[in-house]
């Protein structure tokens, strides 16, 4: 990561309350006829979006990796393409947007940023494909799967409750349950909800009835015996994507260490208070929205800044990292995995 990606990158988030008004009445003027038909809920999504496509760029850019911008736009023409929404307007906004920072930013920024929006624009046209379910034939535990999320999507916890019961006591591992059907169904959760087949109240409900469902399996997971090793998993602090990170702390927790889950949204300062005091042998950073990464860096600067954490091996997980090579390391980081067993198996690699 460049100094001037960095400045650059500061300077975009610095504009991102004034930028979309700005782009939308451009918008506004090249087509006249879109403010008549724009009512005040349709200008508030509009403003909304394009602040979202600040924040992603301006992450991009601090990472200096184009490929996260590029895979959020591949993920927006999916998303998009179930509204009214064509891509003619998104791309106009893309590029309403580059010229609004260039009046904004100077003339080595303003380079930075049109190379990013213009490779973002080329990603979003060449995606073409409906994404494939995360529930494919290759699951050895698909037809649960499958019934598991069906059931929660119509409401039924219960039945949901009791297919995951009945799994267990016919001899499936918990790990496999969380691998095979607690982590594929909240994926395909996230893709039906962006193809607008599932509603944002059905997508939060089905991850609060998986998390309900996890808890009532903490028996199965604290049997085993304890291998004296500590780690301390949590979400940067403003990401409210627990789910994930609660599976890698079980999973742990499933190979003998003892595991401290902090959940969603965990202030800084405090966490830092909390490895000074439980000295674990690993610390997870768990971030899943893109626009969360300075906050991942800059969390992990001050870890291995305190004299208490600095000698404490960190990790990094979630859907950035999975895009980006080598962005883990960028960030300062110790490592990286494509998934929790990946992240035991390095993790125990790595601390003996």
């Amino acid at each position: 990561m460049s100094i001037q990606n960095r400045e650059t990158a500061v300077k975009i988030r610095e504009l991102k309350s004034s930028i979309p008004k700005i782009v939308l009445e451009n918008h506004f003027d090249l087509i006249p006829q879109m403010k008549q038909k724009y009512n005040e809920r349709f200008i508030k999504l509009y403003l909304e979006d394009t602040a979202y496509h600040i924040s992603y760029l301006s992450e991009s850019v601090y990472a200096g990796k184009p490929e996260l911008f590029n895979e959020y736009l591949k993920w927006a023409k999916i998303f998009f393409a179930n509204l009214s929404v064509s891509d003619e307007d998104i791309i106009l906004n893309l590029e309403l947007l580059k010229q609004a920072l260039a009046a904004k930013l100077p003339p080595e920024m303003h380079a930075i940023t049109s190379n990013f929006i213009n490779e973002g624009i080329e990603a979003y046209k060449s995606q073409s494909k409906i994404p494939l379910s995360y529930i494919d034939d290759l699951n050895p535990h698909k037809v649960s799967a499958e019934n598991y999320l069906n059931y929660l999507i119509m409401g039924e916890k219960k039945a949901a409750y009791d297919l995951i019961m009945s799994d267990v006591n016919n001899g499936v591992s918990i790990r496999d349950i969380y691998l095979n059907i607690f982590q594929v169904t909240q994926r395909e959760t996230g893709r039906l909800w962006q193809m607008n087949k599932i509603s944002v109240a059905q997508e939060h409900y089905i991850t609060a009835v998986t998390q309900l469902i996890m808890s009532q399996l903490y028996p199965f997971i604290f049997t085993g015996q304890n291998n004296g090793k500590r780690i301390i998993v949590s979400c940067i602090n403003g990401e409210l994507h627990e789910l994930a990170p609660r599976m890698v702390a079980d999973l742990f927790e499933l190979d003998g260490w003892n595991s401290y889950f902090y959940g969603a949204n965990t202030p800084q300062e405090s966490l830092i208070n909390e490895i000074a005091s439980i000295k674990p042998d690993l610390f997870a950073i768990s971030a899943t929205m893109t626009f969360n990464l300075m906050k991942v860096e800059e969390l992990i600067r001050k870890v291995k800044n305190n004299s208490e954490t600095k000698d404490i091996k960190i990790f990094v997980g979630g859907y950035p990292f999975l895009i980006a090579q080598g962005l883990w390391k960028d960030m300062g980081a110790d490592g990286t995995a494509i998934d929790a067993l990946s992240a035991i198996e390095l993790a125990n690699q790595l601390i003996n």
